[in-house]
């Protein structure tokens, strides 16, 4: 199992183009867990020379980059929960707010709604207190 996973990992860094030399001394002096860790981190970063840059890593442990942690993840949707976004599609319309149980039903336009102040109040017999009562202000 060692020996497989030691030819996977030096597949994949001959296809960096890491010399051969350079393959045998990593996987032998590093462990294959840093080594697969510095190579799952390489498509997160900006490396202009990928061979020597992996090497770099390697041979310092490079800490994981930030883009690694904030990276979209692709999620996968199981057949019995799909995806919510699965084949829907946008409803651009405007929902009516009654329907929602937002609102009034009929709000009173800007003429209707003075008419009862005007009127005398609800019953029409709207009185003011007189000022100058005990009641009142002094």
């Amino acid at each position: 199992m060692t020996d497989d996973r030691a030819v996977q990992i030096a597949l994949q860094l001959k296809k960096l183009n890491v010399s051969q030399a350079g393959i045998v001394d990593l996987l032998s002096s590093y462990p294959y867990d840093v080594i697969e860790r510095q190579l799952k981190f390489l498509p997160y970063r900006k490396a202009k020379r990928k061979e020597a840059f992996i090497i770099d890593a390697i041979r310092n442990n490079y800490s994981p980059p930030k883009e690694f942690y904030y990276a979209p993840h692709e999620t996968t949707a199981s057949p019995n929960n799909p995806a919510l976004d699965q084949n829907s599609e946008p409803d651009f319309g405007q929902a009516d707010a009654n329907a929602q149980g937002y609102g009034t039903p009929s709000t009173p336009g800007p003429t209707e709604s003075y008419q009862w102040l005007e009127s005398g109040g609800l019953d029409g017999d709207l009185e003011l207190p007189d000022s100058s009562t005990e009641d009142g202000p002094q």
